[in-house]
């Protein structure tokens, strides 16, 4: 009985050995693909995520793989790793879509984007980003999450950025002023001042504002007022008369 079962576990030890031989041999990474890069060649990407072909499918750490290339691309924000077996690994990236100007204690600016992660420093001859006012940051390292000291300005600010992303005129806002988080103030080009009053309700203020937008013709400037009162109107004043105006949807 002995002999038996001392063959039971050689035989098992013996299959293990064969599957990790087989693993080790049969598969290896031949292939590296990359999804969903725009700001970075596929060669950047591959080379920051440290894989190399010849490394061991099974083996392969997603998380470290992905942290690889997220410390070395700070435009990178998530990374998804897939094992094609038996022999592909796809790297699927998701770039910052859009970033902003905010200056630091040493008065130079730097570019974050919408989570409040560094980018780099804002080069002089980079076109114009969003400027954001009333947020001073400190001490700034490229990949890293912004600090400052305006906490509650941050919040706010952050606030704002997550549903403005999914508007298609993110690009024509020139700054946003946070100095007061229950009156934030945005520019829409030079056309019009955006009053925003506090982030209570930012979703239907954003919302309200794409509406309002689409029915102002090109020609007209001035407030538009989304401070709400409780009957949760946006509101529009021409710079040249004093009453501000209901919008009807």
């Amino acid at each position: 009985m002995n002999r038996g079962v001392a063959l039971r576990i050689l035989t098992m030890l013996a299959v293990v050995v064969v599957t990790i031989v087989g693993v080790a041999i049969f598969f290896k990474v031949e292939k590296i693909s990359v999804q969903g890069n725009g700001l970075y060649a596929i060669e950047e990407i591959v080379t920051a995520s440290e894989l190399n072909k010849g490394d061991n499918m099974i083996t392969i750490s997603k998380s470290l793989t992905a942290g690889n290339i997220m410390a070395v691309l700070p435009y990178v924000e998530e990374v998804r790793i897939d094992r094609m077996l038996p022999n592909q690994v796809v790297i699927t990236v998701k770039e910052s879509e859009a970033a902003y100007s905010i200056i630091s204690m040493e008065g130079d600016r730097w570019l974050m984007n919408s989570n409040g992660k560094i980018l780099e420093i804002q080069p002089e001859s980079a076109a114009e980003y969003p400027k954001i006012t009333g947020v001073v940051i400190t001490n700034p390292v490229v990949g890293e999450m912004v600090q400052c000291e305006q906490t509650e300005n941050l919040e706010a600010l952050k606030a704002i950025l997550e549903p403005l992303e999914s508007t298609d005129y993110i690009s024509k806002i020139h700054h946003i002023n946070v100095e007061q988080p229950f009156d934030i103030i945005m520019e829409y080009e030079d056309q019009f001042e955006i009053r925003l009053g506090s982030v209570e309700n930012m979703d239907l203020k954003i919302q309200s504002l794409t509406g309002v937008l689409g029915q102002l013709d090109s020609t007209e400037s001035g407030i538009i007022d989304l401070t709400f009162d409780e009957e949760k109107v946006p509101r529009f004043r021409p710079w040249q008369k004093s009453k501000i105006l209901p919008i009807i949807f």
